[in-house]
């Protein structure tokens, strides 16, 4: 299993034009096969925590149950494109973050003595 994170910040005053061009891919994108989540959030206004508030900023969490099924999607899915095209004019930048569960990775080098 594999967690993708994608941080978008778009254009001032267009946060709710991306939700919305979003949420009508969420459906699609859930039939993918190995889609186990697909989501889009906002930071929290919540005073109970200090995070900074960003409003021009969505995170996009993505569920795969495999690389293989995550690449599949971005490569490949006819809504993921079609969703590329609809909010190219609103998207400024995006990074990506790619998490595997805690323990799938060692460490490939050899300590030295």
């Amino acid at each position: 299993m594999v967690q993708l994170t994608v941080t978008v910040t778009t254009r001032p005053g267009c946060v709710p034009d991306y939700i919305s061009a979003f949420r009508d891919l969420v459906p699609k994108v859930l039939l993918e096969e190995g889609c186990l989540e697909y989501g889009i959030y906002v930071d929290s206004k919540d005073p109970r925590f200090d995070n900074p508030i960003r409003p021009d900023t969505v995170v996009l969490c993505e569920k795969w149950a495999s690389i293989e099924a995550l690449q599949h999607h971005t490569r490949n899915s006819p809504a993921l494109n079609e969703f590329r095209r609809q909010v190219k004019d609103i998207k400024i930048t995006s990074s990506y973050t790619l998490l595997v569960p805690a323990g799938a990775e060692r460490c490939s080098s050899t300590p030295s003595k």
